[in-house]
């Protein structure tokens, strides 16, 4: 029993001493370790290290930056293109008369008691684009290239029957107003020019009411077109695109002298 208590206080004793030798030899390795200690040699190699990843950095950020550049510039003419196309698309929504429109114009109003036919009709819309109309509309109808203007008849019996004009195959009731945007100016001109439309309909006693209006606004169509059999055009590649070519050059050469 002696031995065995005379070795518990020598262990505890030895691992102490373990303990403090073990951080006794970390501390000078830390300390040997510090650039103080270095050799001029050795710190002299670090700061070339350091100044070449420093280099290197400062040229990826440069070229980083061109990068970021490169892309902004990349994105802000999508951007432009993107404001372009969709200009080009509201044009042609209104062009095809598939967006309602509104701003200063001229209103046209034809009484019941006015000898007009269709061809009258006619003749005004075609002058009012002719002196500039942007968009033009009858009784709410809009006028695009698709637009009839006709007349059709209701037949009750043989000897009863009605004849009214249409719009867009829609009859129209009086009075009827034509709606036109643009110039209010140029477009009274254009429809009031001596021996114009409105000379032609004077002798007939037919006074239609001509007033400049600072704000209009027009629908869009009731019924948007539709396309049955159009498709969209692929040129001949290959071989037949040559054939063609060569024909096409023989039929001018044989109609040219």
């Amino acid at each position: 029993m002696s031995k065995v208590r005379w070795h518990i206080p020598i262990t505890i004793v030895l691992l102490c001493l373990g303990i403090m030798l073990s951080l006794q030899f970390q501390a000078q390795t830390r300390i040997a370790s510090g650039l103080t200690l270095q050799r001029t040699e050795t710190l002299i190699a670090m700061v070339r290290g350091l100044s070449d990843k420093r280099q290197k950095l400062a040229l990826e950020i440069i070229d980083l930056g061109a990068q970021l550049k490169s892309q902004v510039e990349s994105n802000r003419d999508e951007k432009t293109l993107l404001d372009s196309i969709d200009l080009e698309m509201k044009k042609l929504l209104i062009v095809n008369g598939n967006a309602p429109v509104n701003g200063p114009g001229l209103t046209i109003t034809i009484e019941e008691h006015m000898p007009i036919i269709y061809t009258d009709l006619l003749n005004i819309t075609n002058e009012l684009w002719n002196a500039g109309a942007e968009a033009i509309a009858i009784n709410g109808h809009r006028i695009t290239g698709h637009s009839t203007i006709s007349v059709a008849e209701d037949v009750f019996s043989e000897a009863n029957f009605n004849i009214f004009m249409t719009v867009n195959h829609e009859k129209l009731e009086y009075p009827i107003v034509i709606n036109a945007l643009g110039n209010a100016n140029n477009l009274e001109k254009g429809l009031t020019l001596p021996g114009g439309i409105m000379d032609n309909l004077a002798l007939f006693n037919a006074y239609p009411e001509i007033v400049q209006v600072e704000e209009l606004e027009i629908p869009a169509i009731q019924k948007p077109v539709t396309y049955y059999f159009m498709n969209e055009y692929k040129p001949v590649e290959g071989n037949i695109a040559e054939e063609k070519k060569e024909e096409a050059a023989n039929l001018l050469k044989s109609i040219l002298p």
